[in-house]
């Protein structure tokens, strides 16, 4: 079943799925995009979810198909395990370890524009911390944000 991304939202891009972060969000985003109900989301695949089908090495288009077709969660998790690179379980360790990390140079300059941006809709966020899209997420949307990933 669909959320309706107008009125919440999708799972925090921290929240494991079968053993991969970002794939619950993925999930809630792509079954919002063809229910309609997708909002001010960035459609799929968005710059997040583009990083981590590098990781896994799974094709956009057969993940969403298996997503479009019904799947459960758990389903959805059984495919990508099922279709996922040779390298894909030290290709995540990475991409787990770059999810908490700073980001640098243009990517920070955006993410600044990103914060101001943040900061004047919701003045009552705290952004001291945000050096990143992932916190920035959770931040925004009232998910908790690890220590470690």
């Amino acid at each position: 079943m669909a959320l309706d991304l107008t009125k919440a939202y999708p799972r925090s891009p921290f929240q494991e799925l079968g053993g991969y972060p970002w794939l619950a969000r993925l999930i809630d985003k792509v079954r919002a995009k063809h229910a309609g109900t997708l909002g001010e989301y960035t459609p799929y695949p968005c710059g997040g979810d583009r990083r981590f089908l590098g990781a896994v090495g799974v094709d956009p288009d057969g993940l969403e198909a298996e997503i479009r077709r019904g799947a459960s969660d758990d389903e959805v998790a059984a495919w990508v395990k099922a279709h996922q690179t040779p390298d894909a379980p030290q290709k995540l360790q990475e991409y787990r370890g770059g999810m908490l990390s700073p980001l640098s140079g243009e990517m920070a300059e955006y993410l600044k524009g990103a914060k101001a941006e943040l900061a004047a809709a919701r003045p009552e966020l705290d952004l001291s911390t945000v050096d990143n899209w992932n916190r920035l997420i959770c931040l925004e949307e009232g998910h908790a944000i690890p220590q470690t990933v």
